[in-house]
């Protein structure tokens, strides 16, 4: 299923999340890296191709049948998979600046992680009621189950390719599991990083939700 058009993006909203990416924590925000994040976001854009596919199902896939998954999806009705990317023209924009700029580069980097997750955030919220997205290689799932994800959402209609090494392309890409309903929301306790967060640490948290 292709992405609906969701409205410009709250850049205020995202630059925590780049500031994570970029390796800030506990560092003061300056004019210039903010500056910068504000301009590369727009340059973002104007090339990015949101594209999102899902599918849900009553009963979970057999690579599901296994933790931590089993535990992620504990009182849900069902699951959804999903993918989604940013599509070709973000890559060579990357690929562009790592030859000629790159600082700038690694921001867009940065900007283009944040923006991923977040807009898919925004779409999954026109889904129904669903968990946080679970990604394969989280919470000491494997990687490896990307595969699955792909032979069942067929992930190449929306521009999408798996390598051997599980790697997607393009490459501001993901694959998530979501549970349909129950009360799985994101919290630092079911968290494996927890003794070892910064944020924590910080006093705040990854993520939006209130739960600590």
């Amino acid at each position: 299923m292709r992405g609906l058009k969701i409205a410009s993006m709250n850049y205020s909203k995202l630059k925590p999340q780049i500031y994570s990416y970029l390796g800030y924590h506990g560092v003061s925000a300056s004019e210039e890296t903010d500056a910068l994040i504000l301009d590369c976001l727009k340059e973002l854009e104007k090339v990015q191709t949101f594209r999102y596919r899902y599918q849900a199902f009553e009963e979970i896939p057999a690579f599901l049948a296994k933790e931590p998954y089993l535990e992620f999806l504990k009182g849900t009705s069902g699951v959804v998979l999903s993918v989604m990317t940013l599509g070709t023209e973000v890559d060579r924009l990357l690929k562009l600046y790592a030859r000629t700029n790159a600082a700038r580069g690694v921001v867009l980097d940065a900007c283009a992680s944040a923006y991923l997750e977040s807009r898919s955030d925004e779409y999954e919220k026109t889904i129904g009621n669903l968990s946080y997205r679970f990604c394969p290689g989280y919470g000491g799932s494997e990687v490896g189950d990307i595969r699955y994800i792909f032979e069942l959402l067929h992930p190449e209609k929306i521009g999408m390719t798996l390598l051997e090494n599980n790697y997607m392309l393009p490459s501001k890409s993901m694959a998530g599991v979501l549970g349909i309903g129950g009360q799985n929301t994101k919290n630092c306790g079911s968290c494996i990083l927890l003794a070892h967060c910064n944020y924590r640490k910080e006093g705040t948290r990854c993520y939006g939700s209130e739960k600590k």
